[in-house]
């Protein structure tokens, strides 16, 4: 009884140290894999498109990508994105069937569209939120499709949360308390089965 108790305090402890590993959101439409992370107010987007099925079969470039569902933001900034894409310009508006036409929401939908990229595995999209109100737990991702530079998009208009998580720290070396706390916690662990041994 007395073990079992020590070793979910010693779990709680680890937890709460930061010893956890987090998972990025994926979710998977008609072949083409959105995998989403967040860091502080930084999103990452990673699209692997190279084999698209379904209504996207025909698909061969992206020209439009919005967020929405990420709570009241003052500027939205594509910090990097793959090909032309980079210079992709930024609406307000909500991304529909013709690119950024839709409703009007400045500070609660960003929407960027331009110059076509093909299609391809391992498209990193990165961007930048400024506000006290960003929830970037479960962005709203929608994006347009295409045959070539056409400008009629092909296919359903993907519009779906994407859960993301939270990217682990750039080192994963603990802290000395919290290393001093993981040694201190099992050397009591040995110390308990050594009495009951």
């Amino acid at each position: 009884m007395l073990t079992k108790t020590i070793t979910r305090a010693i779990l709680s402890i680890l937890l709460a140290a930061g010893f956890t590993s987090a998972h990025a959101g994926v979710v998977t439409f008609q072949g083409v894999t959105f995998t989403a992370t967040t860091s502080g107010n930084v999103l990452t987007l990673e699209i692997d498109a190279a084999h698209p099925t379904g209504d996207w079969t025909n698909a061969t470039t992206i020209g439009a990508l919005g967020i929405a569902s990420i709570g009241t933001f003052t500027s939205a900034t594509m910090l990097s994105a793959p090909g032309a894409a980079a210079g992709w310009s930024l609406q307000g508006n909500e991304l529909n069937a013709n690119q950024c036409s839709g409703a009007s929401q400045p500070n609660k939908v960003a929407c960027w569209s331009g110059t076509h990229v093909a299609l391809a595995d391992d498209m990193i999209f990165k961007f930048s939120f400024a506000g006290n109100k960003l929830d970037l737990a479960e962005p709203n991702v929608k994006v347009n499709f295409f045959v070539g530079g056409g400008t009629k998009k092909v296919g359903s208009l993907f519009s779906q949360a994407v859960p993301t998580a939270v990217t682990p720290p750039p080192t994963e070396v603990p802290e000395p308390v919290s290393a001093a706390i993981l040694l201190g916690g099992l050397g009591l662990m040995g110390l308990v089965r050594r009495k009951r041994a």
